[in-house]
């Protein structure tokens, strides 16, 4: 059910640009050889679909490829997660080795802040995989975060681009690009996190610590996203969608779980935060750069915003700061009137 209506639409675009003398024709993904993981709804392209897919050059006609949807190579359908159609168009794109791979969406460009928040945000006319990469997973919806893999490794531009207003230029992204020093290209902002906070004397000291307890969260089926820690402090940043409550019990109300913990890292306390925010700047200008971090603690301070985790990737192109859910908008703004300002 998931499937058919990218599936039917394909098929009556297709039959449409028939009826109008274009030659085109439908593409059936099993048929194509699209497999995927059997993760229903977050499943993954599996590395022979891209030879298998490489076939479709040989084709003279316009291809309508329906995206969201592969098989599994037991024959059954599994999707990508939501969004997933710009996975789709990404994996082809790359398996044909194509110039260019536009995708074309409801706005003219990628801005950067979300408009919605901020009033006429600038649009970007050009950013790297790296910087959009990092947008998207801060909350940037005009391109799903996992588009980029197969783009990346095959060193395809992309385009984003308006339906509605075709001949607007678009966003260019780009594997590298000029850039000016302490130069923010973009700010994003993501809610529905969570934070597992725990605590033990001497932590530092224990070889393979971080390890173990990142082993109970894999039994437990949750993936994680950022793991600051202090010398006999850590916190485990994790999707809300990942961690219900239902699964805190099991890890903090004295069951399984928690139990484990007890007894195998012999923690001296555990506790859960939640209704988190993470809010992120961008950049590859940032690189190198003097008083990036001063000018964001800054803006947050003026507006009264308590940062509760500070965390810099080793590329140092994006700087995340964690906050209370409810100031995620006043950050964006803070943060935006910063470093864009006139």
């Amino acid at each position: 059910m998931k499937a058919a209506g990218e599936d039917n639409c394909a098929k009556l675009v297709a039959a449409y640009l028939r009826s109008i003398g274009v030659e085109a024709r439908y593409i059936n993904p099993r048929e194509a050889g699209l497999l995927l993981s059997s993760q229903y709804g977050n499943a993954h392209v599996l590395p022979e679909s891209y030879e298998n897919l490489r076939k479709l050059r040989d084709n003279k006609e316009i291809m309508i490829f329906p995206g969201f949807f592969g098989y599994t190579p037991e024959g059954h359908i599994a999707t990508f997660p939501r969004g997933g159609s710009d996975i789709t168009g990404a994996i082809l794109a790359a398996a044909v080795n194509a110039e260019l791979y536009e995708n074309f969406t409801d706005v003219d460009s990628v801005f950067a802040a979300n408009p919605k928040v901020i009033k006429n945000p600038r649009p970007i006319t050009e950013l790297t995989y790296r910087e959009m990469r990092e947008l998207s997973y801060g909350g940037f919806t005009v391109l799903h975060e996992e588009t980029l893999e197969p783009l990346f490794y095959a060193g395809i531009p992309v385009c984003i681009k308006n339906t509605n207003n075709p001949n607007c230029k678009g966003t260019m992204i780009v594997p590298e690009r000029k850039y000016i020093p302490n130069q923010v290209i973009g700010i994003a902002c993501d809610t529905g996190f969570c934070s597992i906070n725990i605590s033990k004397f001497l932590m530092n000291r224990e070889i393979g610590f971080g390890r173990r307890l990142l082993q109970i969260l894999e039994e437990e089926g949750l993936s994680y996203e950022h793991t600051p820690s202090g010398i006999d402090n850590m916190s485990v940043i994790l999707r809300e969608s990942f961690f219900s409550r239902e699964i805190e019990e099991r890890v903090v109300n004295r069951m399984r779980v928690v139990n484990r913990m007890k007894n195998e890292l012999m923690l001296d306390d555990i506790h859960v935060q939640h209704g988190m925010a993470i809010v992120i700047i961008v950049g590859e200008g940032m690189y190198n750069s003097i008083g990036i971090a001063a000018r964001a603690t800054g803006a947050l301070a003026k507006s009264s915003i308590n940062v509760e985790m500070i965390n810099q990737g080793a590329s140092e192109i994006s700087m995340m700061f964690g906050i209370r859910g409810t100031d995620a908008d006043k950050a964006v703004r803070a943060l935006y009137d910063e470093f864009f300002s006139e």
